[in-house]
Protein backbone atom coordinates (compact mmCIF):
# COMPACT_ATOMS: atom_id res chain seq x y z
CA UNK A 1 0.00 0.00 0.00
CA UNK A 2 1.41 3.34 -0.97
CA UNK A 3 0.65 6.46 1.08
CA UNK A 4 0.44 9.44 -0.72
CA UNK A 5 1.41 13.06 0.08
CA UNK A 6 -2.29 14.08 0.78
CA UNK A 7 -3.02 11.49 3.21
CA UNK A 8 -0.12 11.89 5.46
CA UNK A 9 -0.91 15.42 5.50
CA UNK A 10 -4.21 14.30 6.98
CA UNK A 11 -2.46 11.56 9.11
CA UNK A 12 -0.75 14.70 10.49
CA UNK A 13 -3.27 16.75 10.95
CA UNK A 14 -5.39 14.16 13.04
CA UNK A 15 -2.84 13.76 14.94
CA UNK A 16 -1.83 16.99 15.67
CA UNK A 17 -5.94 18.12 16.26
CA UNK A 18 -5.88 15.10 18.56
CA UNK A 19 -2.53 16.12 20.51
CA UNK A 20 -4.06 20.16 20.71
CA UNK A 21 -7.67 19.87 21.96
CA UNK A 22 -5.93 16.79 24.66
CA UNK A 23 -3.65 20.06 25.57
CA UNK A 24 -6.94 22.51 25.56
CA UNK A 25 -9.05 19.64 27.57
CA UNK A 26 -6.15 19.40 30.16
CA UNK A 27 -5.34 23.15 30.69
CA UNK A 28 -9.41 23.94 30.86
CA UNK A 29 -9.71 21.19 33.48
CA UNK A 30 -7.19 22.22 35.30
CA UNK A 31 -8.54 25.94 35.41
CA UNK A 32 -11.65 24.77 36.10
CA UNK A 33 -10.00 22.68 38.98
CA UNK A 34 -8.13 25.62 40.55
CA UNK A 35 -11.32 27.62 40.65
CA UNK A 36 -13.67 25.61 41.97
CA UNK A 37 -10.69 24.69 45.04
CA UNK A 38 -10.23 27.87 45.58
CA UNK A 39 -14.21 29.21 45.50
CA UNK A 40 -14.39 25.61 48.26
CA UNK A 41 -11.70 27.07 50.62
CA UNK A 42 -13.51 31.07 50.81
CA UNK A 43 -16.71 29.27 51.57
CA UNK A 44 -14.90 27.08 54.15
CA UNK A 45 -13.97 30.67 55.97
CA UNK A 46 -16.90 31.16 55.13
CA UNK A 47 -18.82 28.87 56.48
CA UNK A 48 -16.58 29.34 59.73
CA UNK A 49 -17.02 33.02 60.18
CA UNK A 50 -20.79 32.30 59.73
CA UNK A 51 -20.93 29.44 62.81
CA UNK A 52 -19.14 31.48 65.05
CA UNK A 53 -20.96 35.00 64.83
CA UNK A 54 -22.27 35.11 68.40
CA UNK A 55 -18.62 34.30 69.35
CA UNK A 56 -16.37 36.36 67.33
CA UNK A 57 -13.27 35.79 69.36
CA UNK A 58 -13.38 31.73 68.94
CA UNK A 59 -10.01 30.32 68.10
CA UNK A 60 -11.44 28.62 65.52
CA UNK A 61 -13.12 31.65 64.51
CA UNK A 62 -9.91 33.96 64.76
CA UNK A 63 -8.14 31.42 62.70
CA UNK A 64 -10.40 31.58 60.02
CA UNK A 65 -10.52 35.61 59.69
CA UNK A 66 -6.93 35.58 59.87
CA UNK A 67 -6.67 34.16 56.67
CA UNK A 68 -9.36 36.30 54.64
CA UNK A 69 -6.64 38.99 52.98
CA UNK A 70 -5.30 35.85 51.85
CA UNK A 71 -8.22 34.02 50.02
CA UNK A 72 -10.13 36.61 49.33
CA UNK A 73 -6.95 38.59 47.90
CA UNK A 74 -8.50 39.85 44.59
CA UNK A 75 -11.96 41.19 46.30
CA UNK A 76 -11.41 44.43 46.89
CA UNK A 77 -14.57 45.10 48.90
CA UNK A 78 -13.87 42.03 51.70
CA UNK A 79 -10.55 43.14 51.97
CA UNK A 80 -12.15 46.49 53.12
CA UNK A 81 -14.01 44.95 55.38
CA UNK A 82 -12.38 43.40 56.90
CA UNK A 83 -9.45 46.29 57.20
CA UNK A 84 -12.71 47.61 58.86
CA UNK A 85 -13.23 45.39 60.96
CA UNK A 86 -9.69 45.13 61.79
CA UNK A 87 -9.91 48.69 62.67
CA UNK A 88 -12.80 48.73 65.00
CA UNK A 89 -11.14 45.75 66.92
CA UNK A 90 -7.52 47.56 67.67
CA UNK A 91 -9.74 50.81 69.17
CA UNK A 92 -10.35 48.26 72.02
CA UNK A 93 -14.04 46.45 73.27
CA UNK A 94 -16.97 48.64 71.57
CA UNK A 95 -20.43 48.33 70.33
CA UNK A 96 -18.95 48.58 66.80
CA UNK A 97 -16.92 45.54 66.41
CA UNK A 98 -20.08 43.44 65.85
CA UNK A 99 -21.71 46.14 63.36
CA UNK A 100 -18.15 45.74 61.35
CA UNK A 101 -17.94 41.57 61.58
CA UNK A 102 -21.62 41.72 60.10
CA UNK A 103 -20.43 43.76 57.17
CA UNK A 104 -17.69 41.75 56.27
CA UNK A 105 -20.19 38.49 56.39
CA UNK A 106 -22.12 40.52 53.89
CA UNK A 107 -19.34 41.50 51.88
CA UNK A 108 -17.92 37.73 51.70
CA UNK A 109 -21.24 36.48 50.82
CA UNK A 110 -21.76 38.96 48.36
CA UNK A 111 -18.49 37.92 46.56
CA UNK A 112 -19.13 34.34 46.57
CA UNK A 113 -22.36 34.58 44.89
CA UNK A 114 -24.62 33.87 48.07
CA UNK A 115 -27.28 36.54 46.75
CA UNK A 116 -29.75 35.78 49.27
CA UNK A 117 -27.97 35.69 52.02
CA UNK A 118 -28.16 39.48 53.51
CA UNK A 119 -27.78 41.48 56.28
CA UNK A 120 -30.91 40.40 57.46
CA UNK A 121 -29.76 36.50 57.69
CA UNK A 122 -26.25 37.42 58.77
CA UNK A 123 -27.59 39.39 62.08
CA UNK A 124 -30.09 36.68 63.07
CA UNK A 125 -28.13 33.69 64.88
CA UNK A 126 -28.92 31.13 66.93
CA UNK A 127 -27.81 30.74 70.18
CA UNK A 128 -29.46 28.71 72.84
CA UNK A 129 -29.30 29.41 76.35
CA UNK A 130 -27.84 25.78 77.25
CA UNK A 131 -25.24 26.33 75.30
CA UNK A 132 -24.60 30.28 76.69
CA UNK A 133 -24.88 28.62 80.53
CA UNK A 134 -22.57 25.83 79.78
CA UNK A 135 -19.82 28.59 78.62
CA UNK A 136 -20.32 30.80 81.52
CA UNK A 137 -20.32 27.60 83.63
CA UNK A 138 -16.64 27.04 82.20
CA UNK A 139 -15.23 30.17 82.72
CA UNK A 140 -17.01 30.37 86.16
CA UNK A 141 -14.86 26.88 87.19
CA UNK A 142 -11.31 28.58 85.42
CA UNK A 143 -11.82 31.79 87.23
CA UNK A 144 -12.81 30.02 89.85
CA UNK A 145 -9.38 27.70 89.60
CA UNK A 146 -7.33 30.73 88.94
CA UNK A 147 -8.58 32.51 92.50
CA UNK A 148 -7.76 29.44 94.01
CA UNK A 149 -4.50 28.99 92.67
CA UNK A 150 -3.30 32.49 93.19
CA UNK A 151 -4.84 32.26 97.26
CA UNK A 152 -2.52 29.07 97.94
CA UNK A 153 0.50 30.45 96.28
CA UNK A 154 0.08 33.71 98.57
CA UNK A 155 -0.31 31.45 101.38
CA UNK A 156 2.50 29.71 100.88
CA UNK A 157 4.72 32.76 100.11
CA UNK A 158 2.96 34.88 103.71
CA UNK A 159 4.42 31.62 105.21
CA UNK A 160 7.50 31.92 104.07
CA UNK A 161 7.79 28.18 103.01
CA UNK A 162 10.58 26.69 101.39
CA UNK A 163 9.94 26.61 97.10
CA UNK A 164 12.04 23.57 96.76
CA UNK A 165 14.97 25.79 96.23
CA UNK A 166 16.70 23.71 99.72
CA UNK A 167 16.36 20.41 98.17
CA UNK A 168 18.72 20.85 95.40
CA UNK A 169 22.21 20.06 95.87
CA UNK A 170 24.71 22.92 96.42
CA UNK A 171 26.86 23.75 93.52
CA UNK A 172 30.75 24.12 94.14
CA UNK A 173 31.83 27.69 93.98
CA UNK A 174 35.22 29.08 93.64
CA UNK A 175 36.80 31.86 95.55
CA UNK A 176 35.95 33.94 92.35
CA UNK A 177 32.49 32.90 92.60
CA UNK A 178 32.96 30.15 89.35
CA UNK A 179 31.09 27.13 89.22
CA UNK A 180 34.06 24.41 89.54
Amino acid sequence: MIVNNIDWINILSLAGTALVSGLIATLVTLYWQSKTASKNQKLKIFEVVMHYRYDIAAEENVKALNTVDVFFYKNQSVRKAYANFIAETNKGQNANIADKYLRLLEEMARSLGLKNIRWECIKNYYYPTGLANRIKATTDLINTQIISNVEIAKYHHDRNESDGSDLLPKIPVTPRGNVK
